[in-house]
């Protein structure tokens, strides 16, 4: 088995946003990257054109348990149309998993996270895995 390099935490955003972009297309989901830094938003998605929503992608290598990442300084603004979609991507080339992915409606990520921390975290506790693990289909009910 190869070395794995260390890669960095912009590479682990990178990966997550075209992992999240790909997983929408299968779903028939169009999927629109914003530029890199250029917005809050790193993902415009739309079925029909007639609604759209906005999606906030945060990618760790997994490395870290329990599973967290960082969510900014700023709270979001809860919308029914804004999501966070969480991933955590494996360094290893060889790996054949899929990322973990959680989506999180953006009013769960307010609720939930650690704003009154210097570095606010969003943390994925065992108890509610299930209420966000691999949850495709609050995107689409939102679409709909």
């Amino acid at each position: 088995m190869s070395e794995i390099n260390k890669r960095s935490s912009k590479s682990a955003g990178d990966a997550s946003e075209y992992y999240v972009a790909y997983m929408l297309s299968r779903l028939g989901i169009s999927a629109a990257l914003t530029t890199s830094g250029s917005s809050a938003v790193d993902i415009i998605a739309t079925i029909d054109g007639s609604k759209s929503i906005s999606i906030q992608v945060k990618g760790s290598w997994a490395r870290s348990q329990p599973r967290q990442w960082m969510v900014g300084k700023k709270r979001p603004h809860s919308s029914d149309t804004l999501f966070y979609v969480f991933c955590n991507v494996s360094e290893d080339i060889m790996n054949p998993r899929n990322p973990e992915v959680f989506i999180v409606p953006s009013k769960d990520v307010d609720d939930l996270s650690s704003w009154h921390h210097q570095v606010p975290l969003f943390k994925v506790s065992s108890d509610r895995e299930g209420l966000y693990s691999d949850k495709w289909t609050l995107i689409e009910k939102a679409l709909r």
